[in-house]
């Protein structure tokens, strides 16, 4: 199958900025305009407190030992602090954002490294079009920086894998050992697998195996290691020992989990939903392959395998969820890549790209009728949508339709290298459309999301309030954060913190979910309480009983306050 040829000088310039433009809206544009979701909290405040303490080596939340994390993920983040001058949800999630790039050029290199430009182009812009990929991108945890140190290990081993020297080595070693100060060994377990996997497939398994390589390997265990003693020696009476929560979260939680317990069979799910819109052209990639497995070169072989690898690495985990599987996304994406440009399969080929292309045409025709939708919407549920939303939602969908337009446009030339272009006009539909999700729509719902508000609000009326006079319900690392008070503030999840802050003189303030004040009742029955903030809820809201309040506890409680 003729292709069409993206070496030619006409091209490059356009694709690599049309790459560069989409990159910088995808991964940086608005990073800042949502307030901190889930797990981010716990990023930001950690940050916060070492500034605080001027400790940078025992992770804390809100006064309490938080280790279960690596240093190096709240180190990145500092280090941007100290650059920019101030610790907000922007400077939080750029690291992640920096490191999505990272990935991404990354990518890139493997496709034209082993492959060609066309691959480099059609992996990396499938990439870039991921929803889960730039939505963890934009997210502030460790799982970007995970996913992109993994990918620079596997392009220093291509670029370097005949040489077999210690520095050579040692650097190898080196990047997987500050990928696992991120967040875990899967930074140097994906690596492993995948070489693996190469050496197989090239029959070289032996070629790496000496006393060099066995040296350098001791090194980066102990270049990974080193921080991780440093904070024990330096504990003190910390309570957290950094190395044995990492044996715990990457070791103990793969063969027997504590948590986090999902079926066998998840990832079937969370894979296509991470590469979503990549959906129909993954599987029509999978089954190509499949199909004519021996028929296949040594670079396609050693990438199925090393997907295939992957998945399996993953499934067989007893801890499961859908972001430890990123770092499969790469692959698939050359996957899919590798099928666009040299199919074995002509009608896989073509159902495969029509049906992608018509789920997106779908997609881009819902968004734009969607003005006519929300009055439905409004009616059924009360809900009524930010004043613009409704407009943008149908501005970027209109832009995705031009390139589905095109596309088809392009799908009746009878000129096949022109025809076989086509997968870009999908990528610039999927493009267009994360960019309004991610960039507007979601910037648009901030009113609907009531954390940072609620904090706002409260802040100026407990401002005259002494930190040991606050209490949480639990230990809310964003709820801390925003308060921003340079005390820790009390967390009352153990029982024994109760009573004394209960009996406590003077005014106190209970910031408290509702369904943790449900369980606080036999302590507080006996309190005089006024309900000083809630945060607003929707009936449809099934995570309503999470909704914060205020509560101002007048005077001290009755002594008998704990229950029988």
């Amino acid at each position: 199958m003729k292709q069409f040829q993206f070496e030619k000088r006409f091209w490059q310039p356009i694709l690599v900025v049309a790459l560069c433009l989409s990159s910088f809206f995808l991964l940086f544009y608005n990073l800042g305009c949502r307030a901190l979701w889930g797990s981010e909290g716990r990023w930001a405040e950690v940050v916060r407190q070492m500034f605080l303490s001027n400790d940078f080596f025992h992770p804390s939340i809100n006064g309490e030992p938080y280790f279960d994390k690596p240093l190096l993920t709240y180190w990145i983040i500092a280090l941007f602090v100290s650059f920019w001058g101030k610790l907000n949800e922007f400077v939080v999630r750029l690291p992640s954002a920096l490191c999505g790039l990272g990935t991404v050029f990354g990518t890139f290199y493997l496709g034209q490294k082993i492959w060609d430009k066309t691959v480099a182009f059609y992996a990396s812009f499938i990439l870039l079009s991921s929803f889960g990929f730039i939505f963890w991108s934009r997210t502030a945890a460790a799982d970007a920086e995970n996913l992109a140190f993994s990918i620079a290990a596997i392009c220093y081993y291509i670029k370097f894998n005949n040489k077999r020297d210690y520095l050579t080595y040692l650097f190898f070693y080196t990047i997987c050992a500050l990928g696992s100060q991120f967040k875990g060994l899967t930074a140097a377990a994906i690596p492993a697998v995948v070489i693996l996997c190469h050496l197989i497939v090239c029959h070289k398994w032996r070629y790496h195996l000496n006393i060099k390589n066995i040296l350098a390997f001791l090194t980066g265990a102990a270049i990974y290691i080193l921080p991780f003693a440093y904070a024990n020696i330096t504990s003190q009476h910390y309570g957290q020992e950094g190395l044995c929560l990492a044996f715990r979260e990457n070791i103990v939680r793969f063969f027997k989990a504590f948590d986090h317990k999902e079926p066998l069979y998840v990832y079937f799910y969370y894979v296509p939903f991470l590469m979503l819109p990549w959906f129909f052209l993954l599987i029509g990639s999978i089954t190509d392959r499949v199909k004519n497995f021996a028929q296949m070169t040594k670079q396609d072989k050693w990438l199925f395998i090393s997907f295939a690898s992957i998945f399996f690495l993953f499934s067989i985990s007893s801890s499961k969820r859908s972001y430890y599987i990123l770092p499969i996304l790469p692959f698939g994406a050359l996957g899919i890549a590798t099928f666009l440009t040299k199919p074995f399969s002509k009608k896989i080929w073509e159902y495969s790209l029509t049906i992608q292309a018509l789920l997106l045409l779908s997609v881009s025709v819902i968004g734009i009728a969607n003005p006519f939708v929300w009055p439905v919407v409004n009616k059924v549920t009360g809900y009524t949508p930010p004043a613009n939303l409704p407009t943008s939602i149908a501005i970027y969908s209109l832009g995705a339709l031009f390139f589905l337009i095109a596309y088809f446009f392009v799908q009746n030339i009878k000129d096949e290298p022109a025809s076989s272009c086509r997968p870009f006009f999908l990528a610039g539909a999927s493009i267009i459309l994360l960019v309004g999700f991610f960039c507007n729509w979601e910037c648009q719902l901030e009113k609907d999301r009531p954390l940072k508000p609620f904090v706002q609000k409260l802040r100026p009326l407990i401002k005259d309030i002494p930190t040991d006079s606050l209490a949480l319900s639990k230990n809310m690392a964003s709820v801390a954060f925003y308060l921003g008070r340079e005390q820790p503030i009390g967390s009352l999840e153990k029982k024994s913190r109760i009573e004394p802050f209960l009996l406590k003189k003077g005014s106190k303030i209970l910031v408290t979910r509702k369904k943790d004040l449900q369980k606080l009742q036999p302590y507080i029955s006996n309190c005089r309480m006024i309900l000083l903030l809630s945060c607003p809820s929707f009936k449809w809201d099934k995570r309503a009983d999470k909704r914060l309040e205020a509560w101002k506890i007048t005077g001290a409680c009755s002594s008998k306050i704990a229950p029988r």
